[in-house]
């Protein structure tokens, strides 16, 4: 099986690529990787995460989030629940043991399912992780008369310095059940890499530090890229994503 089109439970159709582990070795996991909020699963740092699970004879689990690439007409109709739900279904999917690997959104729904699955998922690598980061945008960044066009038209566009995001309301309210850094403890005790760039324009670079704070597990390491974005798409990242995930062999 390689790529695909599969309906969810929660009803969204979408493209999804599964390259199962090598049989022949002893040591093996599938990485499933989750894109980011107005992304897809299709570009730089995804290809280079796929090319390198093939080298490593590991499995690969790439999907479009709901509401995303073939189903983008939907977008509007999907809630935080909604992504959750893929994604824990992607869990009972795949065979094995699993890393979680997530970019921005991705990391936020990451986390989740390595809370979910506790003796499935047995790392996490973020990629400018950001759990929780509807809500921080609409306290800190939603003014008064935005939050009037929000209740009116139930949605709203919100530009920042990388992206525009089209929020609705639903999606902020949906997001209120599944945050995860106003918990005393984030409950996961397998090896966590939070790779971080310090000039990302979308995400308070700190939120890494607060999510390592609030970990459970010991094995957890921050990466700070001074002069890297909250894409991770330059050599320098890149370099630094393969080197993460070589470490993720030694576990398992």
């Amino acid at each position: 099986m390689t790529e695909f089109l599969h309906t969810f439970q929660c009803g969204h159709t979408v493209k999804c690529e599964y390259i199962k582990p090598e049989a022949k070795k002893t040591q093996s996991f599938t990485l499933v990787y989750a894109h980011g909020f107005c992304s897809d699963p299709y570009g730089r740092k995804p290809e280079e995460i796929k090319k390198w699970c093939i080298e490593h004879g590991m499995g690969f689990f790439r999907y479009e989030i709901a509401g995303h690439g073939a189903d983008i007409a939907r977008f509007e109709e999907t809630t935080m629940n909604v992504y959750k739900s893929q994604i824990f279904e992607i869990m009972d999917m795949v065979e094995g043991k699993v890393i979680v690997a997530g970019s921005s959104l991705g990391g936020w729904l990451s986390l989740l399912a390595a809370i979910h699955f506790p003796d499935k998922v047995i790392g996490f690598l973020g990629l400018a992780a950001a759990p929780d980061f509807l809500k921080t945008y609409f306290i800190n960044y939603l003014k008064p008369e935005h939050k009037v066009i929000l209740d009116k038209y139930g949605k709203i566009e919100f530009p920042t310095n990388d992206f525009t995001y089209v929020i609705t309301k639903k999606m902020i309210d949906s997001a209120e059940d599944n945050l995860l850094l106003e918990r005393e403890v984030i409950p996961f005790k397998g090896k966590v890499i939070l790779l971080q760039g310090m000039k990302d324009a979308s995400l308070e670079w700190h939120t890494a530090l607060k999510i390592a704070e609030k970990l459970e597990s010991d094995d957890v390491e921050v990466r700070l890229l001074k002069n890297s974005n909250h894409r991770l798409g330059s050599d320098g990242d890149i370099s630094a994503i393969r080197q993460a995930m070589d470490e993720f062999l030694t576990i398992g």
